[in-house]
């Protein structure tokens, strides 16, 4: 969340001071390696979806904005869109396997 607010977080590739203390700590036996790791390809994910949010449909797009950008629950908003969880879930799920099917296709042409 705090990143959002950064000016530098579309060229920003570190953790600064500001984020840091809200991170989860291996240190402080809070998390493993593998949490570390899906924490962190969540990260890519969402900025996948975010820097590809023109490939997706206006729905899914609206639902990607609000639950990445505004940071919303699946419930908020599908009072806010006037439509069913189930359809916000399923249009995150659209969303994610768009643009991960356009990052494979464009891994395999180059």
């Amino acid at each position: 969340m705090l990143c959002n607010l950064c000016p530098l977080r579309r060229t920003c590739n570190q953790i600064c001071d500001y984020v840091e203390p809200h991170l989860p700590s291996m240190e402080q036996g809070r998390v493993d390696y593998e949490d570390l790791l899906r924490i962190y390809q969540g990260k890519l994910m969402t900025q996948a979806l975010l820097d590809n949010i023109e490939i997706l449909t206006q729905r899914q797009q609206e639902v990607v904005t609000l639950y990445y950008r505004s940071v919303l629950s699946q419930k908020a908003i599908s009072s806010r869109l006037g439509i069913s969880q189930q359809a916000v879930a399923d249009s995150l799920q659209r969303a994610r396997t768009a643009v991960s099917n356009k990052l494979r296709n464009f891994i395999k042409m180059t």
